[in-house]
């Protein structure tokens, strides 16, 4: 897990479950919201030019040449992600799909403050966050919020996206 790696290269020490139950909830995470992600992100239309070419391709260039390079190579890598695990890509399977998977983490979360009821945040919650932080951010844009409003709709999970942002990062 890059997080784990990230984390012992500053010095931290991570504690993180290995039972199945955690793989299973981490798996939701790592592919049925990743999937949904990178489509909604790179493959929305909408989103791309709304969202990920101000964030990945702008910064990076102003030749236009280098930014439709740019562009395409980002949405290709993330297609091609997508179609490891699929011979097509369906939108309204990966959307269906996402949503299951937040409301399952919604249940798995309860009205504990933290993930499997720990006493503090860990890896699994970072690993949510990443996600919930960029979905709810409206400063970014987003255009299509379908996998925002699957989001929304879990009332704990946006509690727990806004105790982590208080947490380390100072506030909303």
């Amino acid at each position: 897990n890059k997080l784990v790696k990230y984390a012992e290269e500053q010095g931290k020490t991570v504690e993180e479950s290995s039972s199945m139950r955690y793989e299973a909830y981490q798996s939701l995470i790592d592919h049925r919201i990743r999937d949904a992600w990178l489509y909604t992100l790179y493959l929305e239309p909408l989103n791309f030019s709304a969202v990920a070419y101000h964030l990945y391709v702008s910064p990076a260039s102003t030749n236009p040449l280098v930014r439709a390079s740019i562009s395409h190579q980002l949405r290709s890598a993330a297609e091609a992600e997508l179609l490891t695990h699929t011979a097509i890509i369906d939108t309204d399977d990966l959307y269906s799909e996402a949503d299951k998977a937040f409301e399952a983490l919604s249940i798995l979360l309860g009205e504990d403050s933290w993930f499997f009821g720990t006493a503090k945040p860990t890896l699994f919650d970072a690993s949510i966050f990443a996600y919930t932080q960029l979905l709810l951010d409206d400063e970014l844009g987003w255009q299509e919020k379908k996998l925002c409003r699957a989001l929304r709709r879990r009332g704990n999970l946006v509690q727990h996206r806004e105790r982590l942002l208080v947490r380390y990062f100072g506030g909303a």
